[in-house]
């Protein structure tokens, strides 16, 4: 990211307050119709993103003060293509496949390259790549073989859909960037900008801190609660793990758990309701469920996840002896209200029936008056210096909203082109023909062939990116083969957020790694490590709806009672320790036990049960009857 100084930077500021203050104008009113929306909010994104991104990343300790002159052209080019759009949007609304003039051939052409360039500096060449290939595909489909053959599309047809409608570079991606996302990146920037990220940490620090283990349990409180609002577990990890990682090393635990037990708990903050990361809001989009469905689906999932990583937590600090700490930070009402009040309103909005584009306005606005209110009650009523904060906390959302809607816009609208030709292609419904027949209509294979098409599809992209993907062509298979829509989509978001604690290439890993010089390979294993019984659930939820909260109370109450033995089992087994080392023997038998659990029958479980509980036991009792003996 470029540091500008002087016209420049005055330039990129009045930018940011003018694509901030569109969405909130759009938000308020309502948005413009489709194209005239979304070519707008593309206009300002690109022209931002080409200003402070270099074509490549600068070496460290390097600053670019000043936008070269290639880069304002490319500038330039993105805004004019979005808005030649804007003044001809009425006539290509009636007639989308014909040229208004010879600047609609130059500018579509033009527009697709420059997004893909623009996903290129946002997240590296996946998309670009993608992007050419399916181009490729698209416009010589008669040379492939078999079931992947079809008609060449006309330099026309291929375009026309790109430039004049929505179901090209105008669809549901850059829809939803325009609308809901861009409000919710507004939204989770005033929450950072009072101090959310802080108030997690010391709200962590009060209720764990002071046990066994507490600065990392800190660390997952924290994270988890900071990463609902952040939507990236890159952002998380940075974030929170500033504070977090150097308070687990004080603390006695080495490099690499620090590292792992951030990376893990930053991960696991974009399936954690009642806010989730952005991919939440686009599934709620793709398959027409409201959101607090899909929140409701992942409350135990979420929470199983969290369990997991608690409970390992807690066994390696009393296996390493790593006491917590007497300090218990104070926190006002008032930091709490600056917090909750808007999660309060956001979610009322939701529950209400409103869309999450309102909710999120109302809950930012709602954040800004609470800040207001707080701070002249904490000042005494001195209104001169609560002027100076509420300005500084706007030039924070501002300027935090702005970065976090470039960057989404970036990963949304290169993605857009590649799920547009996967679509206009018939890929995507050929691609589930060829999974469904590999697994011989088989769903538990099917479901393994997704899991790793779906982790390799995330190596090395933010979760939004590779959700979006593996929805395009790894959901549709998933339900033609009888899973529920939300099933399905909830199974690809999964192992897209999991995708980023997976070796080889796990950002969350490198990230929290180069925040604790550990070694990211080791940080790597160990994340997988403890989040086994997240690798296992998803799979348990395909087959077992209790574990989403669906069906009777009953099997509801059963599942959880046995997901939670399970995992308990299971992180028991991989730590290796209770209150001594277990052995070998006994940990396999409660790895057995616990996988048994999560095996949505009656019967399978009761041997886990069984089997684990036994093992538990003969780890367990020795050492009480030693005690005794003491």
């Amino acid at each position: 990211m470029r540091k500008l100084t002087g016209p420049w930077k005055i330039i990129v500021n009045v930018l940011s307050v003018a694509l901030i203050a569109f969405q909130l104008y759009t938000t308020a009113r309502g948005p413009y119709s489709d194209i005239i929306q979304r070519s707008i909010h593309l206009s300002f994104v690109l022209t931002l993103l080409f200003l402070l991104k270099p074509p490549r990343k600068l070496k460290e300790g390097q600053e670019q003060s000043s936008v070269p002159w290639y880069d304002v052209v490319l500038a330039v080019l993105s805004a004019a293509s979005c808005i030649y759009l804007v003044c001809i949007a009425n006539r290509v609304l009636y007639d989308p496949l014909q040229w208004i003039s010879p600047f609609d051939k130059v500018f579509a052409v033009l527009l697709v390259a420059l997004i893909l360039e623009a996903s290129r500096r946002s997240v590296g060449w996946t998309f670009p790549i993608l992007g050419l290939a399916f181009l490729f595909y698209a416009f010589q489909g008669e040379i492939f073989p078999g079931i992947w053959v079809h008609q060449n599309f006309s330099f026309n047809l291929g375009f026309q859909t790109f430039y004049h409608n929505t179901r090209g570079i105008w669809g549901t991606m850059l829809g939803l960037s325009a609308t809901m996302l861009a409000m919710f990146g507004i939204f989770g920037a005033i929450l950072s900008g009072t101090g959310g990220a802080e108030t997690f940490i010391r709200m962590g620090q009060r209720f764990t801190g002071r046990f066994t283990g507490g600065s990392g349990k800190v660390a997952v409180i924290a994270s988890s609660l900071f990463g609902m609002i952040s939507g990236s577990a890159i952002g998380n990890v940075v974030a929170t793990g500033v504070f977090t990682i150097p308070s687990m090393k004080k603390a006695g635990y080495s490099n690499e758990w620090s590292a792992t037990v951030e990376a893990v708990a930053s991960t696991g903050g974009q399936i954690m309701p009642p806010i989730m990361g952005a991919a939440a809001f686009i599934m709620a989009q793709l398959i027409g469920v409201s959101y607090i469905s899909i929140a409701k689906a992942a409350i135990l999932p979420a929470f199983l996840y969290y369990l997991s990583t608690f409970v390992a937590i807690h066994l390696v600090s009393v296996r390493d002896k790593i006491l917590g700490s007497d300090e218990r930070p104070t926190i006002r009402v008032g930091e709490y209200l600056v917090i909750l009040v808007p999660l309060a309103i956001f979610i009322g909005y939701l529950l209400r029936g409103y869309t999450v584009l309102v909710g999120a306005f109302y809950a930012t606005m709602g954040a800004l008056v609470t800040y207001v209110l707080n701070f002249l009650f904490q000042s005494k009523g001195n209104i001169p210096e609560a002027a100076r904060q509420t300005g500084r906390v706007i030039w924070h959302t501002v300027k935090g909203g702005t970065s976090s809607i470039v960057d989404m816009c970036g990963i949304l609208a290169g993605s857009q082109i590649t799920v547009a030709l996967i679509n206009l292609t018939g890929f995507g419904v050929k691609l589930s023909d060829v999974i469904v027949s590999i697994g011989q209509g088989n769903v538990f294979l099917c479901l393994v062939c997704s899991m790793l098409v779906c982790i390799i599809l995330g190596m090395g992209l933010p979760t939004t990116a590779a959700y979006v993907l593996g929805a395009a062509v790894l959901a549709p298979p998933l339900i033609t083969l009888g899973l529920k829509p939300l099933v399905a989509h909830l199974f690809v978001m999964y192992y897209a957020c999991l995708s980023a604690i997976t070796p080889p290439v796990c950002v969350a890993v490198f990230m929290a790694s180069g925040l604790a010089k550990a070694k990211w390979i080791k940080v790597g294993g160990i994340a997988c490590m403890i989040a086994l019984p997240a690798f296992i659930i998803p799979f348990t939820f395909c087959y077992n709806p209790a574990l989403i909260l669906d069906g009777a109370l009953l099997p509801i109450i059963i599942g959880i009672a046995t997901a939670i033995i399970g995992v308990v089992l299971i992180d028991i087994c991989l730590v290796g320790y209770i209150r001594r080392p277990v052995a070998i023997i006994w940990r396999v038998l409660m790895l057995a036990g616990g996988v048994l659990l999560l095996i949505p029958s009656y019967v399978v479980s009761l041997i886990g049960l069984v089997v684990g509980g036994c093992a538990f036991l003969a780890a367990w009792l020795p050492q009480r009857r030693t005690e005794k003996v003491r």
